[in-house]
């Protein structure tokens, strides 16, 4: 199956309400559209530690480029990225090992 597609808040110089964020589909992943200026606030509403993906699109002779994995303790709040698309694409594949963890995508507006 496709990956679950997540939805970008824009911020604003008024304020931006943070929304609960987006539960990570573990069995299919997510992805979001990357200008790599994107950042993505991740939360593990868990009592365990979780592991996200970060899933690059390129490949060196041929060969896939390992993943960028992050440790996300129980309870924390991480800010991740910014990726750049030569590397992460324009559709970054972003991953979470519990659906505890949850991704608000963010993206700076003017920048």
């Amino acid at each position: 199956m496709p990956r679950t597609a997540l939805t970008v808040t824009e911020s604003s110089k008024a304020g931006t309400v943070l929304a609960a964020g987006t539960a990570a589909d573990v069995a299919n992943g997510n992805s979001v559209p990357n200008d790599g200026k994107l950042l993505i606030v991740a939360t593990n509403g868990g009592a365990s530690t979780r592991t996200i993906t970060i899933t690059p699109a390129i490949t060196v002779d041929g060969l896939a480029v390992s993943a960028r994995t992050i440790s996300l303790a129980a309870s924390a709040v991480k800010l991740l990225g910014p990726y750049d698309t030569s590397t992460y694409s324009t559709t970054l594949a972003i991953s979470a090992d519990h659906a505890d963890v949850k991704f608000q995508p963010i993206r700076a507006a003017g920048l």
